[in-house]
């Protein structure tokens, strides 16, 4: 193994450091596109059901990917920047190849990154996660090939996991106050009869303003004596739809006089679509 300590300045390990940032909030967000489609389908279906628009699902696969960035240097000490740039986590103790724990801890630290690079300028060969976990980066042009230690690695990794999913619990609480309450009508009681004739009165009595109506209209609902409302009105025009406040009267006093909130629990989704647009709006009345 040729080692050229010289070649270690805090330049070459800044680079490294924004290299390796890129590169892993490319896998980070890779690894998250699968919760944002999950996330965004649901925001974009038009149904009868409230829609939740926090995207805790998309939070959660982004932390999940993060873990990943924990794990960085874990093949033979090198992340993929220090591949391209020839450095090498050591153990500093036997100067081989940091095993995958401890490249595990000198990268938990990273999370507070301006620290970590103000560490860097006092002395590039060890920031603080080195000094946690007893490394220190070398330059190596031909590094050996050591086995994997793959007890370290499986432990490395549930930990970085279990890491991430305590990071993610913040956006997971956050995601949970956001959730839309869902009423807990009975499936068994839709009315096909009275869901067609809200279709009728509401595209009749708002010719004006409604283009579409589109209702299903449950009798009961679990531990109430109310029925359940649920309707989509597609309007007619952006400037009434932009012009909700206005709009929303009209509805509410029709939705009033045919649905009592003494009788009925009533959800509405208000929508607007053009050609490459979607505009949706969302209100309980209670």
């Amino acid at each position: 193994m040729i080692n050229q300590p010289e070649r270690v300045n805090a330049g070459l390990r800044l680079a490294s450091m924004l290299v390796d940032h890129f590169i892993m909030t490319f896998v980070c967000m890779l690894i998250a596109v699968p919760g944002i489609f999950i996330a965004m389908f649901d925001v974009f279906t038009i149904d009868h059901e409230p829609t939740d628009i926090f995207m805790g699902s998309a939070s959660f696969m982004f932390f999940v990917g993060f873990s990943a960035y924990f794990n960085k240097d874990i093949f033979n000490g090198r992340s993929a920047a220090k591949r391209i740039l020839k450095l090498q986590v050591v153990d500093i103790k036997t100067g081989k190849a940091a095993n995958p724990l401890k490249c595990f801890v000198r990268n938990i630290p990273i999370v507070f990154w301006p620290l970590e690079a103000v560490f860097v300028l006092a002395n590039p060969k060890r920031r603080l996660g080195d000094f946690i976990a007893g490394t220190r980066i070398e330059y190596v042009e031909h590094p050996e090939k050591n086995r994997m230690d793959w007890p370290k690695f499986t432990i490395s990794v549930f930990i970085a996991i279990g890491f991430s999913f305590l990071m993610s619990l913040p956006f997971s609480y956050l995601s949970s106050m956001h959730e839309t309450e869902k009423t807990p009508y009975v499936i068994e009681s839709l009315n096909n009869q009275k869901s067609e004739e809200a279709n009728a009165v509401f595209t009749t009595q708002l010719n004006d303003l409604i283009k579409e109506a589109d209702f299903k209209i449950y009798d009961n609902i679990h531990g109430e004596e109310r029925g359940y409302v649920a309707g989509i009105l597609y309007f007619k025009y952006r400037e009434d739809y932009e012009d909700f406040e206005q709009s929303e009267s009209q509805i509410k006093e029709l939705l009033a006089k045919k649905y009592p909130l003494e009788q009925y629990c009533c959800f509405i989704k208000f929508v607007y679509k053009e050609s490459g647009s979607l505009n949706t709006r969302q209100r309980f009345y209670k």
